[in-house]
């Protein structure tokens, strides 16, 4: 009596595996017909394709063109295999909230958008749509999502480049150098050098770099070692430089300021003040008015912050921050007082 060995078995899950493997490389990223089979190989070792492999390769793409509806085409001018669409070979599903999740980020970044830190968003999710079976597609694409996530699709763009390297400086933690042209600065930026810590993008679009203030040339006022948001768009192309300088384990700690100003009746008299800054305490009085104090470190950042309660804010402490309204309220009066007194 023989008994049956398995091998018809093995070799089954040997092909099933191997064409598995060949969609896995393909939604990586479009490959030639070479770079297929040392992956396979890689991962298969002696039970890959043989050293022969073109006609086992086609023949892997024509079985799973046939029988999963498969769509791969060979691109003639790069010489590579493009997976297209995977056709009945789902490999993932999601739940309906997930499908909802998945509308809302598809809604949000559109594509084409041509903003070069939203473009790795657009390819995550269309390599996600493309696991989807069919009709998983099929709703995504009629799905209209009554939210989305306003991105400020007005924004300057970003230089590649620029973004490039501060993606790499903070990655590696060393400082960055570079040329700035601010809102102060009318026509000749300044040279910063900076310990970079990271980018973030806000709703209305603009990215900025998280920095610590280290040297700029020359000087304007800004305190050394602060915590500043660089807006990207606004560093000079080809300024950039990687500096060998490798960032201390903690990052240096900011000039810290006490806060401290007073909103008028008709912001607080309902008694929910939004607490916007760290170590918030809020004093209400009897006469609709409140006392707020905090600690910040950015300066800026906090005058941009009480700018928009506009004349329902007078700001108390620190001194450095009451000049800088002080400042802004000389600014806007030149602006508007001729054209008061124009209006009489």
């Amino acid at each position: 009596m023989t008994h049956p060995t398995g091998g018809t078995k093995r070799s089954s899950w040997l092909t099933f595996r191997r064409r598995l493997l060949l969609v896995r490389t393909l939604l990586r990223s479009a490959a030639t017909s070479a770079d297929l089979v040392a992956a396979i190989n890689a991962e298969l070792g002696d039970q890959g394709y043989p050293a022969a492999a073109s006609a086992a390769l086609k023949h892997d793409f024509d079985a799973l063109k046939g029988e999963y509806g498969c769509l791969i085409r060979y691109d003639r001018r790069t010489r590579c295999y493009v997976l297209d669409d995977l056709g009945e070979l789902a490999l993932l599903d999601l739940p309906d909230p997930c499908m909802e999740a998945l509308a809302f980020l598809d809604a949000s970044f559109p594509a084409g958008s041509g903003l070069p830190e939203h473009a790795h968003i657009r390819a995550l999710l269309e390599r996600v749509r493309l696991l989807l079976p069919p009709a998983r597609q099929a709703q995504l694409r009629r799905q209209r999502p009554a939210m989305r996530l306003g991105v400020g699709a007005g924004a300057r763009p970003i230089d590649p480049q620029v973004l490039d390297l501060v993606k790499r400086a903070c990655e590696q933690r060393r400082e960055l150098a570079f040329d700035y042209l601010s809102s102060f600065d009318i026509d000749t930026p300044r040279r910063h050098r900076v310990a970079p810590y990271g980018v973030t993008f806000r709703p209305e679009g603009h990215g900025y770099l998280d920095a610590t203030l280290l040297e700029v040339t020359p000087r304007a006022g800004e305190p050394i070692h602060a915590a500043i948001d660089y807006r990207l768009d606004r560093i000079v192309p080809g300024s950039l430089e990687i500096l060998p300088t490798v960032l201390p384990p903690e990052r240096i700690p900011p000039p810290r300021y006490t806060l401290r100003y007073r909103l008028a009746p008709q912001v607080a008299r309902r008694r929910d003040v939004a607490s916007y800054f760290p170590e918030t305490q809020i004093t209400y009085h009897a006469d609709g008015s409140a006392t707020v104090t905090a600690t910040v470190s950015n300066l800026w950042q906090t005058r941009q912050v009480l700018l928009r309660y506009g004349d329902g804010c007078t700001v108390l402490e620190p001194a450095e921050l009451v000049a800088l309204f002080a400042q802004t309220a000389h600014g806007l009066s030149a602006i508007y007082a001729p054209q008061r007194e124009h209006g009489r």
